[in-house]
C-alpha cells in the first residue's frame, strides 16, 4: 500500500523550484526564438538537443521542464502514486541530458592533472559553458526526485516477518547479482583504456595526442573508483562506516546516502548510453570506430547493461535495508 508519510519537502520544493525556473527559461527562449543553450553542437556540453531545429529544441525543453514541475507539485500536495510521479519526472528530465554529467565527473581527474601540465585540451576552461550548467541543474533535480523513490523504498510496506524473511532472502541475492554486473562493466571499460595509454597491440588508436590519453586514464581512474564504491551495496561498510573514517565510524550508513548517488549515477550513465547507442546508428564514423577499434569501441555498448545494472542494485540495497531492520 502507498504511503502517507509527509517525506522531507526541502528536496521537492527544490525541485519545483529548478522545474519552474527551466519552464520559464525554455518558454522564453521558445516565444523570443532565442537558440536553447543545449542546441549548440559548437560547443562543449551543449549538444542534447542538437538533434532538433531551435524551435522544436525550445519546445521539448519547455514540455519536459513542464512535466517536471507538475510532478513537483503533485509530491508536495499528495503522495498517492508517489513512485510513479517521481518517475515519469526523471524520465523527463532524462530526455533533456546527454553524457555531460558522466563525461564531466569521469575526466574530472583529468582536468585537474592537465591544469597543473598546462594541456589546453582538459584545460578547466571547458567547464565555462551555459550548457553543463543546466546539465548541472537538471542532474541536481532528479537527485531531488530520486529522494523521493529513497523515501518509498525505506518506508515500503507491511508484510508479515516469514513473508519478509523470505522476501530478505531474494532481495538479497538479486542485489548481489546486480551489483556485480555493475562493477564488472565500468571494470572493463577501466580496463581498456589503461591499455590504451599504453598504446597495447589492439588498442592503440592513431591520431590520439598525449592529453587524450592521460584523458582516458582518468576515466579509467573514476571507473574504477565507481566500481569499488559500488561494491559497498554488498559489502559490510556499506551499512557500516568503516573505523578508518573519523567522526563516522560505526555508524549506520543513511539509506539515501547509498540510493541516492547510485540512481543518480544510473542516470548519468544512462543518458550516455542513450547518446552511444544514438551515434552508431546514426553516424558512419562512429560505426567506422567498431570496425577499426573494436577492443576499444565494444566495451562501451555495455553502458546500457551498466546503468540498469547500478539502478537496479542501488533499489535493491535500499529494499534490503528496510527489511532488514525487522530482524535486527
Amino acid at each position: 500500500m502507498e504511503t502517507t508519510d509527509p517525506g522531507p519537502r526541502l528536496p521537492l520544493v527544490a525541485a519545483a523550484v529548478t522545474s519552474f525556473v527551466l519552464s520559464v527559461l525554455g518558454l522564453y527562449w521558445l516565444v523570443q526564438g532565442r537558440p536553447n543553450p543545449l542546441d549548440r553542437p559548437d560547443r562543449k556540453f551543449s549538444s542534447a538537443l542538437a538533434a532538433y531545429s531551435d524551435g522544436w529544441a525550445n519546445g521539448i525543453f519547455t514540455a519536459c521542464a513542464v512535466v517536471a514541475l507538475a510532478g513537483a507539485l503533485w509530491l508536495l500536495a499528495s503522495r498517492r502514486v508517489a513512485i510513479w510521479a517521481a518517475g515519469v519526472s526523471i524520465l523527463a528530465l532524462v530526455l533533456l541530458m546527454d553524457g555531460s554529467g558522466l563525461i564531466l565527473v569521469g575526466y574530472l581527474p583529468a582536468i585537474l592533472v592537465g591544469s597543473v601540465l598546462g594541456f589546453a585540451e582538459v584545460s578547466p576552461a571547458v567547464l565555462l559553458s551555459p550548457g553543463l550548467v543546466l546539465q548541472v541543474t537538471l542532474l541536481g533535480t532528479v537527485a531531488a526526485f530520486g529522494t523521493v523513490l529513497a523515501r518509498h523504498l525505506r518506508l515500503g510496506h507491511t508484510e508479515p516477518t516469514d513473508d519478509r524473511a523470505q522476501r530478505l532472502a531474494r532481495v538479497t541475492a538479486r542485489t548481489r547479482f546486480w551489483t556485480k554486473i555493475a562493477m564488472e562493466a565500468p571494470l572493463l571499460y577501466a580496463l581498456t583504456r589503461v591499455l590504451m595509454f599504453f598504446r597495447v597491440p589492439g588498442f592503440a588508436m592513431f591520431g590520439f595526442g598525449e592529453p587524450v590519453l592521460w584523458a582516458g586514464l582518468g576515466l579509467a581512474v573514476s571507473a574504477a573508483a565507481g566500481a569499488w564504491l559500488t561494491s559497498g551495496l554488498i559489502r559490510p561498510w556499506g551499512e557500516v562506516f568503516p573505523r578508518w573514517i573519523p567522526g563516522l565510524r560505526g555508524k549506520r550508513v543513511p539509506v539515501r546516502l547509498a540510493v541516492v548517488p547510485g540512481l543518480v549515477v544510473a542516470v548519468l550513465v544512462a543518458t550516455t548510453a542513450k547518446d552511444l547507442l544514438l551515434s552508431f546508428a546514426t553516424s558512419d564514423s562512429a560505426l567506422a570506430a567498431v570496425t577499426d577499434w573494436p577492443l576499444v569501441t565494444l566495451p562501451m555498448l555495455l553502458w546500457p547493461l551498466w546503468a540498469f545494472a547500478l539502478a537496479m542494485a542501488a533499489t535493491g540495497y535500499g529494499v534490503r535495508r528496510r527489511l532488514s531492520r525487522t530482524f535486527t
